[in-house]
């Protein structure tokens, strides 16, 4: 069962105060839903952390989580692309439309 969904997308060469609206965005639409969500730059929360540092937090995430939402531009950034890597070898569930996100059923 999904209950917990991480956030993946581009940050790296963004401008971050767009990156963060774009991820709590995303967040807002997924908590309506009923899930808990793990949105990246929350986990790091340092706009000036290196890449490898940012990645080694939010990897450590990332292995916690149910799913995968991709992001529209995910597949311009290597750190999103090693997420979906990483999610696909632990046989994660992968959306990449919030649209494909059903809600959740709490029994």
């Amino acid at each position: 069962m999904i209950t917990k969904i991480y956030i993946a997308g581009k940050v790296s060469g963004e401008n971050f105060q767009e990156a963060t609206l774009k991820f709590a965005q995303a967040q807002l639409e997924i908590e309506a839903l009923g899930y808990e969500v793990v949105n990246p730059l929350e986990i790091v929360n340092d706009g000036n952390a290196s890449w490898i540092d940012a990645m080694k937090l939010c990897i450590k995430s990332l292995v916690d989580c149910d799913a995968v939402l991709l992001l529209p531009d995910y597949s311009s950034s290597k750190g999103a692309l090693l997420e979906k890597r990483i999610a696909l070898q632990l046989e994660l569930t992968i959306f990449k439309d919030l649209k494909l996100i059903p809600k959740l059923i709490k029994s």
